[in-house]
């Protein structure tokens, strides 16, 4: 007899074997149990230890020797109710933990996190971070806030490039920028930036760029600085938020 059906409610394969030998010899020494299911001497005892406390077997001392043999047929069962009965009670203290998982599987996925830069490095670093969060053809949202005249020409040179990539990626790039900027924008080199457009409003939060779930707040002024933060809820709020005001700027 096949043993797949005895591991298929809870017997190890050696269990199995060990099991059937016994319901074809009846009472027997260890002796002939390993020689017919093929199990060593180091397991044999381990194996019909755990045959014994599943109800499948017993034993007996004869003549100062130790003698096994199957349970009835109708221990397995009995065997298979103990099981259902101890699924049952695993069942119930899984309910009762199922809450408590869900709760920290919610807590992982609105978990937040802040990252600080400082320096012009780590400012474009942290641009960097923005652009390859985000699809290509997606939108690029920002308050938006130029370098200053004074800058270095490396500062300059990175923001040039940095548009290339938002090219080269196909983003869509809207920026809304105080009125106070707005001859900088109407000069080069962004009048001749592609898929870039710019609305201006009074007293407009600059340093802001939004790039799925996460939000890039800097300043460029005393000195560069920002903070990334990761925020599913936080990033929606702010993208709402551009967007209303984007619909009301003509």
């Amino acid at each position: 007899m096949e043993t797949e059906l005895f591991q298929q409610i809870g017997l190890s394969k050696s269990e199995a074997k060990v099991y059937l030998t016994l319901s074809e010899l009846g009472s027997s020494t260890t002796g002939p149990i390993m020689d017919h299911a093929k199990v060593s001497s180091s397991k044999i005892y381990g194996i019909l230890s755990r045959l014994i406390e599943k109800g499948l077997v017993s034993s007996v001392i004869k003549s100062k020797t130790r003698y096994y043999q199957a349970s009835a047929p109708e221990s397995l069962l009995d065997y298979i109710k103990e099981k259902e009965e101890e699924l049952k009670k695993h069942e119930e203290k899984i309910k009762e933990v199922i809450p408590q998982l869900k709760l920290q599987q919610k807590l992982i996925e609105n978990k937040q996190e802040a990252q600080l830069y400082t320096g012009w490095k780590g400012i474009m670093n942290a641009f960097i971070f923005m652009l390859d969060n985000l699809r290509p053809g997606e939108d690029y949202i920002a308050f938006a806030q130029t370098p200053h005249e004074e800058e270095s020409k490396e500062v300059i040179l990175f923001f040039n490039q940095y548009q290339k990539k938002r090219e080269q990626k196909k983003l869509n790039v809207k920026l809304i920028a105080d009125k106070s900027q707005k001859y900088i924008f109407e000069s080069e080199p962004y009048i001749k930036f592609k898929n870039f457009h710019v609305k201006f409003v009074r007293n407009c939060p600059p340093g802001i760029v939004i790039a799925r779930d996460n939000i890039f707040i800097s300043t460029f002024k005393p000195s560069p600085a920002g903070i990334i933060i990761s925020s599913k809820e936080i990033a929606q709020s702010f993208r709402k938020y551009f967007y209303n005001e984007w619909d009301i700027v003509k």
